[in-house]
């Protein structure tokens, strides 16, 4: 006899929700590392900007302008990442609390068909013993 496990397809289901979430949060923090990369990158052209403004001696007025509204640009764009970047963390964050529920749910059930095989298993073997007793009971009433 072979183990079946009744509720297999709820199992197979579970397992691929989880894959699933699985996927959505790496795909989620693979945005996220993304955006902080970009924030990066601004940060280095913020601080090369204000390095060229920081040597005003040497520029003209127009160049000066010119320089502030470079940062007044970085500023603006290093906010909305940053907003962005505040959005993609709860987005992690529920892709990631997602994540456990999943994998807490396919395991409840992984357990729940380990233990069905195992009763599955013991009455087997219990039955296994049965008739093994029975032939042992009827070897001895032949003999005497």
């Amino acid at each position: 006899m072979k183990f079946n496990f009744s509720f297999q397809k709820v199992l197979d289901f579970k397992e691929k929700e989880k894959e699933i979430a699985h996927q959505e949060y790496g795909t989620v923090k693979l945005q996220q590392s993304q955006l902080e990369e970009q924030i990066e990158g601004l940060e280095m052209v913020k601080d090369e900007v204000f390095n060229q403004y920081n040597q005003v001696h040497r520029k003209t007025v127009w160049e000066i302008q010119e320089l502030q509204n470079e940062i007044d640009h970085v500023n603006q764009q290093m906010k909305k990442l940053e907003h962005q970047s505040q959005l993609i963390h709860q987005e992690v964050e529920q892709k990631h609390q997602l994540l456990i529920e999943k994998s807490q749910e396919a395991k409840m059930w992984n357990q729940w068909k380990a233990k069905s095989k195992e009763a599955f298993q013991q009455q087997l073997n219990r039955q296994e013993q049965a008739m093994l007793d029975e032939m042992a009971i009827l070897r001895y009433s032949r003999r005497v």
